[in-house]
This record gives structure tokens, sequence and C-alpha cells, in this order.
């Protein structure tokens, strides 16, 4: 802590404060960003992985199978 404020007197002396707290905001943004779309990212992951445990649960219970249809065709008979 004590360099960071260091290094801020000897940017004011040398007159581009200005510059380097442009640039440190710019950092600490961007840094803060990253990290709120990683906690959405992982957000989002972890409820579609809850919901699909919680669809295969609830399908377990049941006779009737949810889901997609699918089509039992009978085989082929060549008899006529």
């Amino acid at each position: 802590m004590v360099v960071l404020l260091f290094l801020l007197v000897l940017a004011a002396l040398a007159g581009v404060l200005g510059l380097v707290l442009k640039i440190t905001l710019v950092v600490v943004l961007t840094a803060i960003l990253s990290i709120v779309a990683l906690i959405a990212i992982a957000w989002f992951g972890f409820r579609h992985q809850v919901r699909k445990l919680q669809r295969e649960a609830a399908s377990t219970h049941t006779t009737i199978r949810t889901g997609r249809p699918t089509r039992d065709l009978p085989s082929r008979d060549d008899r006529y």
C-alpha cells in the first residue's frame, strides 16, 4: 500500500497523475467486469445443471416418459 502511494506521489510530481489514474481505472474496471462475467457464466451453468437434475428426478417418479417423442415404426412386412 505504501509503495502504491509512493508511486502516485511520484506520478503527481512528474505531472502524469491524470494519465496514471485513468490507466489504473481502466485496469480495475476491466478486472471487475471480467470477474462479474465469470460469476454470471458460472451461475447460469450451475442453474442449468440443477434444472437438468430436477427434470431427471421428476421423470423417474412417473410412468409416462417426458421429453422428445420418438416414433416406433413397425418393421417392414414383405408378405404383401
